[in-house]
């Protein structure tokens, strides 16, 4: 019998709204694919990126392209050489490793040999606002072990320190999301370290990587818009001290393990991210989180509804992994 599979395009509204340096939103969208084997289903998400040139339609487009193949039996394997990386292929990659636990009736921190995700600790993310906004919401969050920090060009000590102020005991990871210059980095990077900042997350353009060659400062610098796959990391050592492994963006669980490996045999270190998914998106990422430094995966928390046996989040704490969401054998 050959599979049966399905795309669908869901919108999902914030809490609040969400503001980095280059856009705002106050809802996500995502795609869901079922893979249906008859006995067996299994799902994964992904969620489309402007950044990337990415939308619900064009990820739908891309799964189309596959879905004969898809049905006919694609293993992942195969479905990294026919589709690039991207939130499509993650969407179908994750939607593969449910169906095989699905199929052998074993989890998939059982056939990963990633064990079962617990004890996970996320960070709070708090977005672009005014300083005096931005104390507020630090304030909320005081006695969070970690809170990640929107910011752009603007306002920069002062936003940063309207959060050290809100929440002192905190350690600050302050994502810049490619919105300064190297002179800003020179210049704010020392002063960002005396107000408990422990990192700076993609401070200039991805075309700029060259700029951070000879870069020395006070706070490690790590790669997000820079990294998306294993291929990427040669041009990336030396330049950056860490990486945030997103599956949005390595298309899928498979290629993800494959660049946590690669990354930690160059000593670099890593944040496990997300994008703005719900718990089904979070779920996969978990699985790599035991060996991260770093873990951004709070977005559960940030919107209004989620899906069934959904992700809790509590003052950071993650909860554990409903074998019903995801991965369950």
């Amino acid at each position: 019998m050959a599979r049966q599979i399905s795309v669908v395009e869901k919108k999902w509204p914030l809490k609040k709204p969400f503001i980095i340096s280059r856009s705002a939103r106050v809802e996500t969208t995502t795609i869901k694919v079922t893979i249906d084997d008859g006995p067996h289903r299994g799902i994964g998400e992904g969620v489309p990126n402007p950044r990337y040139d990415e939308t619900a339609t064009s990820l739908i487009a891309q799964i189309e392209e596959i879905k004969s193949a898809l049905a006919g039996g694609l293993d992942r394997t195969e479905l990294q050489q026919l589709m690039p990386p991207g939130a499509a292929r993650n969407a179908v990659d994750c939607a593969l490793w449910d169906l095989e636990a699905k199929q052998t009736g074993k989890h998939v921190g059982q056939f990963s040999r990633l064990g079962w995700p617990e004890n996970l600790q996320t960070v709070q993310t708090i977005s672009i606002l005014s300083p005096e906004e931005m104390l507020e919401e630090a304030k909320a969050l005081a006695g969070f072990p970690q809170i990640k920090v929107k910011i752009n060009a603007e306002l920069i000590v002062e936003r940063i320190a309207a959060v050290h102020k809100g929440a002192p005991d905190s350690k600050l990871l302050v994502d810049a999301n490619e919105s300064w210059s190297l002179d800003i980095l020179t210049d704010n990077a020392p002063l960002l370290a005396d107000m408990n900042a422990v990192l700076i997350e993609q401070p200039l353009k991805a075309e700029q990587d060259d700029d951070l060659a000879g870069y020395t400062g006070p706070l490690p610098i790590f790669a997000d818009e820079s990294c998306h796959v294993s291929s990427d990391l040669p041009d990336l050592v030396g330049k950056y001290g860490g990486i945030n492994i997103k599956l949005d963006k390595t298309g899928g669980l498979t290629e993800a393990i494959i660049l946590e490996k690669a990354a930690l045999d160059a000593k670099m270190e890593i944040m496990i991210g997300c994008m703005l998914s719900t718990s089904l998106g979070i779920a996969p990422t978990m699985f790599l989180a035991s060996r991260a430094q770093y873990v951004d995966i709070d977005t559960p928390a940030l919107l209004s509804r989620d899906r069934e046996h959904a992700v809790q989040i509590d003052r950071g704490k993650v909860s554990p992994l409903d074998e019903k969401l995801w991965g369950g054998g």
